[in-house]
């Protein structure tokens, strides 16, 4: 059974391939209702864990911590980071496995997908634009841990951009390239990717994003407006988990016409009254998060202006994905920029996945061909060490291989200088003009390598003195870069006088 899953930072959603048709899963909750979601949330009581609708069950209980938004944390995490929850913490790896495990367990026992436990689920999975290679590897171990087999791993707004193309063009055969803007909002963070569409070949041609906002800041922005308003100053982290949580429904529950929120904060906190936010005082609050999207819209835009000889004439159409473009400010706000191009997906929140079940069905017949969504290098010396610079290695919108096809291979050769290499990798947004990093910057793994072959059998190289020499000049280095359909890269670091050589998977 193939199957589109979008692991989000509120909700994860899962559609199949059937047939040529592409459903949203439904799932049986706690309380017996139909839920098209599987809830991103995890609870604790001492080792005792809960994931999903049975975490969401536990609100009520005492003695329960809860953790919501799982997949923003992995933004900032690496392999060995820990979570806190509750009065213990846990690693990420772990909680991402047990939480994605769950899943397919519900998936089997709790949905209607009709397909016995023994049935393997092939699944096609996707991660924000934005999400840094460290991201990448640990949503695609988590799934693979869980028990499932990953089909391949593709962004969040490319799927997203299948989705409307099958929906609103299916029988079009496009004259000439016409472009696509995903606007994807969702629970953690902003995409936006500029698609090139020619009949069903998709090439991505620039994304830009921010990784830190979302519905999640919009929930702060509520609670932080009615707390005001209680004179309520300080709250538990327990009531703060149930008020975002109120916070969240009453937002998602917003249409047009809605003029008041209103919060119960009694609810979480004994003795305290309901609160009336707003609604214009909300929107307002908003407004700065919005525009900050829009302004990256208008970043990737103009890049593709300037390189691709698009224009804004060739933009069919600005797409609105994703559970948090929703929102009645968010798509007024859009409107008022983008006007007549603007669309809404009649299923903003399950877009994603729609899009990555008809990627993983073999007879839909798409061909997607996505890129660096970041600047991946290395600080290298220059003029005898007194000057450092970055050594850009798969810069952004470089195109990455399409599934199937052989890794991305790039060399570096050169004679060293010291007995042991520092490597020092990161990736970035953007790059000044000068070619040095900017934006979002992400720091990855430090790696040591010896180039003094006296030094090859040695453990522990971080706590020995580098020494710089014109000795070591003698030894030949090369560096072997691949890079796989997913982003996830290796390195191969070999000393060719001797022939000793290490590889190390890179990660943040």
């Amino acid at each position: 059974m193939r199957l589109g899953i979008d692991f989000g930072t509120t909700r994860t959603v899962v559609a199949m391939a059937d047939r040529g048709n592409y459903p949203v899963l439904s799932f049986q909750a706690e309380h017996g209702d139909a839920l098209q979601w599987y809830p991103g949330l995890i609870a604790a009581k001492g080792e005792k864990l809960a994931f999903g609708f049975e975490a969401q069950a536990r609100q009520q209980e005492k003695g329960w911590s809860f953790l919501r938004s799982l997949k923003r944390r992995l933004a900032d995490a690496s392999p060995q980071s820990l979570v806190p929850l509750g009065e213990n913490s846990a690693p990420v790896q772990s909680l991402l496995q047990g939480y994605l495990a769950s899943l397919k367990h519900a998936i089997h026992e709790h949905s209607n997908l009709g397909v016995s436990s023994k049935e393997p689920l092939e699944a096609l999975i996707a991660v924000p634009a934005n999400a840094n290679s460290n991201q990448r590897f640990l949503t695609l171990e988590g799934f693979r841990r869980a028990g499932f087999r990953v089909l391949g791993m593709i962004n969040e707004p490319s799927a997203a951009g299948i989705e409307y193309a099958q929906r609103y063009c299916p029988k079009i055969v496009y004259p000439r390239q016409e472009y696509l803007v995903v606007y994807d909002l969702g629970g953690g963070t902003f995409d936006t990717s500029i698609v090139s569409m020619r009949e069903r070949a998709h090439d991505v041609l620039t994304n830009e994003g921010i990784s830190q906002l979302g519905g999640d800041d919009f929930d702060e922005l509520l609670l932080e407006l009615a707390l005001s308003r209680s004179g309520v100053k300080t709250v538990t982290p327990l009531q703060r988990f149930l008020l975002l949580e109120i916070c969240r429904e009453q937002k998602e529950g917003l249409h047009p016409n809605t003029r008041r929120i209103v919060i119960d904060l009694g609810a979480a906190i004994e003795g305290a009254a309901e609160v009336i936010v707003p609604v214009t005082d909300f929107y307002q609050r908003c407004q700065s998060l919005v525009q900050q999207t829009v302004a990256a819209v208008e970043s990737a835009v103009s890049h593709v202006e300037g390189d691709d000889g698009a224009d804004w004439k060739d933009i069919s159409a600005v797409y609105l994905v994703g559970g948090s473009s929703d929102l009645p400010v968010v798509s007024r706000i859009i409107r008022e920029h983008y006007g007549r191009r603007v669309r809404r997906s009649p299923y903003p929140f399950a877009a994603t996945a729609i899009g990555l079940a008809i990627a993983a069905d073999k007879g839909a017949g798409y061909e997607l061909k996505e890129r660096f969504t970041r600047h991946f290098g290395v600080w290298r010396e220059e003029e005898s060490g007194r000057k450092i610079s970055f050594d850009s290695i798969f810069p952004k919108d470089f195109p990455l291989p399409a599934p199937g096809q052989p890794p991305l291979s790039l060399h570096r050769a050169y004679h060293p200088v010291h007995n042991i290499g520092h490597f020092r990798y990161l990736e970035c947004s953007r790059l000044t003009a000068d070619g040095q990093p900017a934006g979002d910057i992400t720091p990855w793994d430090e790696i040591f390598f010896p180039f003094d072959p006296a030094l090859q059998s040695k453990t522990g190289l971080s706590r020995l003195e580098v020494i710089r020499s014109d000795a070591f000049r003698q030894q030949l280095i090369e560096e072997t870069y691949a890079c796989n359909a997913s982003g996830m890269i290796e390195v191969r670091i070999g000393e060719l006088t001797t022939g000793f050589a290490r590889k190390f998977r890179i990660r943040s």
